[in-house]
């Protein structure tokens, strides 16, 4: 299943992907949408591209292009930019692109075991070179917000109806809500007191952003598991990317089983340690905060988010979440 998105929305998309397709020559008619969270991800074979928007969108796009050829030079498991494409990122209006190497995957979708390996590879970095941001997870969610609130009378008017028609409230009081939740997370993440040594992290390691490989060694060859959306690579403490998995467990319905064995392999219980409840609000934050500025068009996106900001607002632990799509 793809994302399901307005005509208006999947126009704007789709004649920006052929902008960037017509500058890296690959055509567009045979691309499709995998996901539109954050960002909008084609595959457009040979490649795969990454489209977005927003203040932030360039200097971002900047620094992961960065990032990528320097993961690259050391050897890590992580996806890598399209070869062939010597300027990038890539520029379509006031969207902006990065372009990826497209990789065959194996048939079995991603398990939580599969991201300890790499993980493990990636945490033996204590530094790469090139500049990476310290960790900084509540700044992240702040400019979510205030670019909710800051919203074109068009995207600002139809978040302003989803608040009234889900939560009675207006658009100012919710985000004032999650504003003060953040300030809180703030202070408990003051009052951690971490068990691991801080270095390279993903940011964002959850099993939609790890790909399976195809090895091409026949049916029982073990796929190598690569790392993919490098957005969210800084200096932080890495049982920040144990979180997702552990999150998963909690929230998302994965079995605990699943778990145990990530946990086996990766060597640490996230869930066994006294940080957890703090690092659970914070994911929970992160995953309430991403799309709260583009709802516009995404009916799917729009009600998963009003589902689980019941939940956060109920303190309902046990409530289930759905991936975004």
């Amino acid at each position: 299943m793809t994302t399901a998105l307005s005509d208006t929305v999947a126009a704007e998309l789709h004649g920006h992907l052929s902008d960037v397709c017509a500058q890296v020559g690959v055509d567009p008619g045979g691309a499709r949408l995998v996901k539109y969270t954050m960002n909008a991800v084609f595959v457009a074979p040979p490649f795969v591209i990454r489209l977005a928007a927003g203040p932030h969108a360039a200097t971002l796009a900047r620094r992961v292009v960065s990032v990528a050829a320097s993961l690259e030079q050391v050897g890590m498991p992580t996806v890598r930019l399209a070869s062939g494409v010597t300027a990038q990122p890539i520029f379509s209006g006031d969207w902006v692109a990065t372009a990826w190497q497209y990789v065959p995957t194996a048939g079995d979708e991603p398990e939580p075991v599969d991201l300890a390996a790499p993980l493990r590879e990636l945490h033996s970095l204590d530094r790469l070179d090139v500049a990476l941001p310290r960790w900084s997870p509540i700044e992240k969610f702040r400019r979510r917000l205030n670019a909710a609130a800051a919203l074109p009378p068009q995207g600002a008017n139809e978040l302003e109806r989803w608040s009234r028609a889900e939560f009675g409230v207006r658009t100012i009081d919710l985000l004032g809500d999650l504003h003060r939740r953040c300030d809180k997370a703030e202070e408990d993440l003051d009052r951690v007191a971490w068990q691991l040594p801080p270095g390279v992290i993903h940011g964002d390691a959850h099993t939609g952003n790890i790909l399976l490989a195809a090895s091409g060694g026949g049916a029982t060859a073990r796929p190598r598991p690569l790392l993919c959306d490098l957005d969210g690579m800084c200096i932080g403490p890495r049982e920040w990317d144990l979180v997702p998995t552990a999150h998963g467990a909690a929230r998302f319905g994965r079995s605990r089983t699943a778990y145990k064995l990530f946990v086996d392999a990766y060597g640490v219980d996230l869930m066994a340690w006294t940080g957890w409840t703090v690092l659970r609000r914070i994911r929970e934050l992160q995953l309430v905060t991403s799309t709260i500025d583009a709802l516009a068009g995404r009916p799917e996106v729009a009600r998963e988010l009003a589902h689980r900001l019941r939940s956060l607002f109920a303190d309902d632990l046990g409530a289930t979440w759905q991936r975004y799509r």
